[in-house]
Order: C-alpha cells, then sequence, then structure tokens
C-alpha cells in the first residue's frame, strides 16, 4: 500500500479500508458468500457523506471497478425484494439517501470506463430509480425551476406542505451529482447500441425494451423529485432521448403491440398499458424543445422531428388520452401492487402517473394544435376523437362527468361542431336557469366614440360572469362631451360592438398586423404601443364571447 501515491497521504483507517474493498473479484473472494446486511454496501456506502471523509477511498472504489460489484449487488437485492439497508442514523441522514448519494458521486467514473457493460448501466438505472422513490421531493431554491417542472398544481400543492427532511449538504450532494455529465454517459450506454431507424416487421427487441422501460423509469421518478430544469436542457439538447423514444414508440404504434414495462417501476400493475412509460417522459422532453425551435426550424428543417412523424405522434396522443379520460379514467384498486418502500407520495401512484401522463399529453397535444393551425401539416380530424356522439354531448354540460371534464382538460379532442352543440346546450341550461332576471340588469356605460376601446375596458373589464350575461346598455357620449340621443333597446350595442372592433382590429391602432391577403394576427410589438396590450387582447375575446 505504501507504494500507491492515492493513498499514501490517507489516515491508516482510510488505508485499511482501501486494501480490504479492493479484494473483491478477485480470487479467493468469499464476499459473495457474506450476509448482504453486512457488506460494504449496507454498512459502508450507507454513511452519510462518506466520500468526505474518505477522499482517497472514494478513488480507489470508483478507478477500480469496485462500483460495479456493488451497484450489481444492490440491484440483485432489489430484484428479490430483499431490504437489506441498516436503521437509519437519523431522519436527517435515511439510508437509501446516504446510499443515493454516495453511489452517485462513483458511478461517473464506473459510466466512463470504456468497458462500462450495457447491463451495468441498467443496473444503475435500476438502483438510481429504486432510491430516488424513496426519497421526497427536493425543492429548488429557483421559482423559475419550480414551475418548469412537470408537476401538476395538486403535486405542487403538495409540495408545499411536506417538510423536507433532509440534511442540506446530503441534499446538496445528490443534486450536484445528478449532473450533466452523469446523464449523458447514463443514456449514451443505454442508447449506444439501439439502432433509431424503425420499420421492424416484430417490433423493438428485448434489448431495446429493457433500455428504454430503465431510462423511462429512471427519468419519471427523477422529474418527480428533483429540479428538472437542468436535466430538461440536457436531456433535451445534449442526448438522443427523443429520437430513440421516438423510434420505439413509433415501431410499437405501427406492429400494434407495445411491450409491457412493469418490472420497471414497482408499483406499476402488470397490465399497465407499455406507452404509459414511454409517454410520461417523451412529452415533457419534446414539449420543452417545440418551447425554443422556430417557424423555420420545424416547418422547414422538421426538426427535432419530421412533420410525418409529428402527424403520428399526434394520433398516438390522441389514442392514449383517450384511453385516459374516457375508457379508463380510473384503474381498479386491486389491480395496484404495493411500494415496497416508503415513497413521499401518498395515495395511488398508479393513478398518479395516469394523471400525470394525461396531463403532459395533453399539454403537448394543445401545443402541436397551435403549430398546425399556424401552418398546417396534419388533417385537423386527427386531434378529434372517433367516438363523440349525442350521449357525450349531452354529458359534456354536466359538471363532474367524464365528458365535461375532457371538455376542460383536453376540448381539442371533441370537433368543433360538437363542441357547438355543447356550447349552445350550455347558454340555454343558463337561460332557463336565470329566466327573466336578466332584463332587470343595471349595466349602463357611457362611452366617448373617440376613445371606445379605453372607455369599455376600463368601465366594463371587472365585470363578471353573471354580469356579462345580463343585458348591456351603452350610452355614446359625442366630441363635445355631450350624451347623444338614443335609447338601447340593441341596435345602440350592435352600434357600440361595430365600432369596438373595428377600432381595435384596425393595424394602425397596433394591437395587430395584416399578412399581405389581408389576415390579421396579433402584433407582436403590441406591448411597446400599449402598456394593457394583454389585457385588452383578453378584453376583446370577453366581448366577442358576450356576443
Amino acid at each position: 500500500m505504501r507504494s500507491d501515491s492515492s493513498i499514501r497521504n490517507a489516515s491508516p483507517l482510510e488505508r485499511i479500508l482501501a486494501l480490504v474493498i479492493s479484494h473483491v473479484g478477485q480470487k479467493p473472494c468469499i464476499c459473495p458468500n457474506i450476509d448482504l446486511q453486512w457488506s460494504f454496501s449496507s454498512q459502508m456506502l450507507t454513511i452519510p457523506l462518506l466520500w468526505q471523509l474518505f477522499p482517497s477511498l472514494k478513488e480507489v472504489f470508483a478507478t477500480q471497478g469496485l462500483s460495479q460489484h456493488h451497484i450489481n449487488q444492490m440491484a440483485h437485492c432489489m430484484r428479490n425484494n430483499t431490504y437489506v439497508l441498516p436503521k437509519d442514523l437519523s431522519v436527517e441522514y435515511p439510508g437509501y439517501a446516504c446510499l443515493l448519494g454516495n453511489m452517485l458521486e462513483t458511478t461517473g467514473a464506473a459510466l466512463s470506463r470504456a468497458d462500462c457493460s450495457f447491463e451495468m448501466a441498467i443496473d444503475i438505472a435500476a438502483v438510481t430509480t429504486f432510491l430516488l422513490e424513496a426519497l421526497p421531493p427536493i425543492k429548488s431554491s429557483s421559482p423559475e425551476i419550480r414551475q418548469s417542472s412537470t408537476l401538476d398544481e395538486d403535486d405542487m400543492a403538495l409540495l408545499d406542505e411536506m417538510e423536507i427532511v433532509l440534511n442540506k449538504d446530503l441534499e446538496h450532494e445528490i443534486v450536484h451529482a445528478m449532473h450533466s455529465h452523469f446523464l449523458l454517459q447514463l443514456t449514451s450506454v443505454l442508447f449506444g447500441e439501439i439502432s433509431m431507424v424503425s420499420g421492424s416487421n416484430h417490433g423493438p427487441d428485448d434489448k431495446e425494451v429493457a433500455a428504454i422501460g430503465a431510462a423511462c423509469a429512471f427519468l419519471h421518478v427523477a422529474f418527480n423529485t428533483l429540479p428538472v430544469e437542468r436535466m430538461m436542457i440536457v436531456l433535451a439538447f445534449r442526448t438522443e432521448l427523443v429520437q430513440v423514444l421516438w423510434s420505439f414508440m413509433k415501431q410499437c404504434h405501427e406492429n400494434k403491440k407495445w411491450p409491457s414495462l412493469p418490472d420497471q417501476l414497482s408499483y406499476l400493475p402488470g397490465d399497465a398499458p407499455g406507452w404509459l412509460l414511454p409517454l410520461a417522459v417523451f412529452c415533457p422532453v419534446y414539449k420543452y424543445m417545440l418551447m425554443l425551435v422556430d417557424n423555420e426550424e420545424f416547418y422547414e428543417q422538421e426538426k427535432p422531428l419530421s412533420l410525418k412523424d409529428v402527424g403520428c405522434l399526434i394520433v398516438i396522443l390522441r389514442q392514449a388520452l383517450w384511453q385516459l379520460l374516457w375508457v379508463n379514467p380510473k384503474a381498479h384498486s386491486n389491480s395496484v401492487k404495493p411500494i415496497k418502500n416508503t415513497s413521499a407520495y401518498s395515495g395511488n401512484p398508479t393513478e398518479s402517473i395516469k394523471q400525470r401522463v394525461s396531463l403532459v399529453a395533453s399539454e403537448l397535444l394543445s401545443q402541436l394544435q397551435d403549430w398546425n393551425n399556424r401552418r398546417q401539416f396534419a388533417p385537423s380530424s386527427d386531434f378529434h376523437a372517433d367516438v363523440v356522439d349525442d350521449s357525450f354531448i349531452s354529458q359534456a354540460v354536466i359538471d363532474g362527468t367524464k365528458a365535461n371534464d375532457i371538455m376542460k382538460q383536453a376540448p381539442f379532442l371533441v370537433p368543433f361542431t360538437s363542441r357547438v352543440k355543447i356550447f349552445n346546450s350550455q347558454l340555454l341550461a343558463v337561460r332557463q336557469r336565470q329566466g327573466n332576471h336578466g332584463v332587470f340588469t343595471r349595466n349602463r356605460y357611457r362611452i366617448r366614440r373617440d376613445h371606445i376601446l379605453e372607455d369599455a375596458y376600463n368601465q366594463m373589464s371587472a365585470l363578471s360572469e353573471e354580469d356579462l350575461r345580463g343585458s348591456i346598455r351603452v350610452s355614446f357620449i359625442n366630441e363635445f362631451g355631450v350624451e347623444e340621443a338614443g335609447i338601447d333597446g340593441g341596435g345602440i350595442f350592435k352600434d357600440f360592438m361595430e365600432n369596438i372592433t373595428q377600432a381595435a382590429f384596425d393595424v394602425q391602432y397596433g394591437l395587430f398586423k395584416e399578412t399581405s391577403d389581408h389576415l390579421l394576427y396579433p402584433n407582436p410589438g403590441s406591448g411597446m404601443l400599449h402598456e394593457q396590450h394583454l389585457q385588452f387582447f383578453h378584453f376583446l375575446g370577453t366581448l366577442l364571447a358576450k356576443v
């Protein structure tokens, strides 16, 4: 040991530990016959911030391939449902969190080795996923990062109510270790031998299924646990994640066969649809990419996916959403496997992942519809569910029904003509509830013709929904400040609407600009002309809805 320069200046205890652990894998080695509860992984790697205490030992552990042995050992324990971690030192230093932090600090060296195998990457992903599942969600200090998370409002409220008990140094170690280099290395080894050329008559092979399942399970749990902004940048633009996942999903869709991935997450039932995990990861990453590409990249260069592939993606998302929101909106409680660890999320985790997928898929499909509206590359009917009948329309007007929930979350699934029928039914129901009360409303406004939009906004923007349903009486003030003669029996309000829309949509006013073929679009520079430009757009929409 004296000749080993990496540990020459180490303490005697550190030297002894380095000597003891370095024999692993060499003959004669009896470690495989030792009770795993007394193994190095269980007893030493669960010491809080171990590598800060023994930096030289970390170098020996990382460079001599020892991490591969112990990670494989931990993966084997999890596959056999063997929980061998010792009793936690304290609530601030739970054993699983200490193990995760220490392991992540050394896996980078293992993944960067030329001889790092595919199986090793699978084990690293499995162990990391298992330990992250037990970790309470870590709050980011940056509000922007928290806002970019894929968590929905209920989950964010849950985070705010939860007390994060991890020691701050341990929390920092875990977050810091999940750096861009780690994500690059792990996805590179997992996807290194996967062909992204789809078209197999039999769908993805076993190795591709294993790689996709391991990566998606790990990233799904990481998205729920760690700040995601930095991960999104790396995954979207420095890895092949989107291309690999799309190739996998496209093959499965074309062959009408989605491999089951229940083994990747302990709580997924065996009959969970095979698209659940891939979509949980693909949708937020691809949505993030679409936020940063411009029209030329999307339409002309067809990046990050070809327009033909985007059309196929729309169909996949539509089918998945319809399945989650209409066909099977709630899973049976007896189909859920129990969680094998102390996950911070309460309730039904299977339903949690389904709700997450329905949310991110809705957001992405809505975003793709916006791109299609700008320049059509797919038929509008591709966004519509196949089965929207009179029964659906009758349910859609009733709060709390599946159809009503779909109208709120994913209205693009319903054809426009059906949405018109639903809207008219809702208006009729409101009128029937109100009866003739609208006749006695006292909403009367004095509007200057030469300041029609500003006066209308200042007086009407605060109207409630009920007020807007009632009658709005308008009287005009001329340029001399005198009220014009006339009784508003409907004609003056019609005159008011014609004048205000003419003023607001006039390109000289600055809210809209005109294309070469005389079509209007919102002026990107409207904020330079009107401080309240966004409020004006919202108000115009309200008035048009009133009409």
